[in-house]
């Protein structure tokens, strides 16, 4: 017997789904494909997958000439996903609201355009919140409309996926806000990454900004941090182990923005010490001399602190940084490019 195939953003949400349906029979294939694509470096697939596509790459851990590898966990999920496509009777996209998810759908709208899968299966749910944070009493059609995939979905998400690629930021301003409206929170979306590029006036990221605005002038927790960047769900770039990374980055280097951080567990490192988690979480963050003039936009985050990381395709590093200019809504190319 022909299952339906449930897609999630993430495990939580396939937690949701797994409760949700325990009693029924048959019951449907939940797969999670979990991925960070923001904040990653994105290269292209080469057609692998039938289309020129991007996915996320991680650098290669033998420091060999600084080579990039696919991250085996995409490239084997979306094959995977394929296969289960082919047999299922019906697919159904659980899709968050937050930057990361809509990226994630429209990669794996690409995919799939290209795929010789049929496209008619797949049926789209939106949700307001995250999937995994919703009661398993609660059945999905409470929470969003069921939308059937067209074929101005696909074109859309291959569409923006291939500006977000890009060697630059500039082919992600002329995507037209009309098209993207077929998503309904993808525009919402695409505003946040613009406003994660680095501002024209101090050089920070919306992450960066976030980070030193809730430490502020009298301190707080590693926790409240973390809480901070989850009060929005729509605008959520990072998530807990890539919170850790950035909070370790910015009290690294010869000048520390912020002080106070106890331990320096690696991204991952607290779903397995849940004790060393909870020294790391209590640390009482302070902004340094210097992380106060930057958030105060008396020095510039990039000259005093550096930068070397990706916006999508793009390489954000000091000597070649594109930044946006967030009152104008415009970029502005690197100095001399």
């Amino acid at each position: 017997m022909r299952t339906a195939l449930f897609l999630t953003c993430d495990d939580s949400a396939a937690g949701y789904l797994k409760a949700r349906y325990r009693t029924y029979a048959p019951r449907p294939e939940i797969v999670p494909l979990p991925v960070r694509l923001i904040r990653a470096p994105i290269t292209g697939l080469d057609g692998k997958f039938g289309v020129t596509s991007g996915i996320s790459r991680r650098e290669d851990a033998t420091g060999q000439g600084g080579r990039h590898l696919l991250h085996p966990d995409v490239e084997l999920g979306i094959a995977d996903i394929l296969r289960r496509w082919r047999d299922a009777e019906r697919v159904e996209f659980y899709v968050d609201p937050d930057p990361n998810s809509q990226l994630l759908m429209t990669l794996l709208l690409t995919c799939m355009l290209g795929a010789g899968v049929d496209l008619r299966k797949l049926f789209l749910m939106h949700g307001p919140v995250r999937w995994g944070q919703v009661d398993a009493f609660k059945p999905p059609i409470e929470i969003a409309t069921s939308l059937q995939a067209e074929g101005s979905h696909f074109e859309v998400a291959a569409s923006v996926w291939t500006a977000y690629c890009a060697p630059t930021p500039e082919p992600w301003l002329t995507l037209r806000r009309q098209d993207i409206a077929v998503f309904p929170y993808l525009e919402a979306a695409m505003d946040a990454l613009l406003d994660d590029l680095p501002r024209h006036k101090n050089g920070l990221g919306a992450c960066e900004h976030l980070a030193l605005a809730r430490i502020g002038a009298d301190g707080t927790t590693l926790n409240e941090v973390v809480a901070a960047f989850y009060q929005d769900p729509v605008r959520r770039l990072i998530d807990v182990s890539q919170i850790i990374a950035l909070l370790s980055s910015l009290a690294d280097g010869a000048t520390p923005l912020i002080e106070g951080l106890q331990g320096r567990l690696h991204a991952e490192d607290y779903h397995e010490d849940a004790d060393a988690w909870n020294g790391l979480g209590g640390s009482r963050l302070r902004l340094t001399d210097v992380g106060r003039r930057i958030l105060a936009g008396e020095l510039d985050f990039i000259e005093a602190h550096g930068i070397d990381r990706w916006w999508g395709g793009t390489h954000l590093i000091a000597s070649a940084c594109w930044r946006w200019n967030f009152e104008t809504r415009t970029l502005m190319p690197p100095i001399g490019g």
